[in-house]
């Protein structure tokens, strides 16, 4: 069985009534839809153009706050294992 990546940079591509979440080779890694009119969005539930986008970055950035939380957790434990 292989393993799938997705490589980074992710991006934020605007489509007909959604946002999709890209890889660095153009695989949907997530999408995020929304409406501009408030009538479908109380029927459907979609979010607005603004909640849609926003929760796509939200995605976009997953593997940037990822490397950034390890390295944090990398000088944690520099830290303390200096400390004996």
């Amino acid at each position: 069985m292989s393993t799938r990546g997705f490589p980074t940079p992710w991006l934020v591509v605007e489509k007909s009534e959604g946002f999709c979440v890209e890889d660095a080779d153009g695989a949907a890694v997530a999408w995020t839809y929304f409406s501009d009119d408030s009538d479908t969005r109380d029927v459907t539930g979609a979010m607005t153009r603004p909640e849609a986008q926003r929760i796509a970055r939200a995605i976009a950035m997953i593997p940037e706050m990822r490397t950034i939380i390890a390295r944090i957790q990398d000088g944690l434990t520099d830290t303390q294992d200096g400390e004996d």
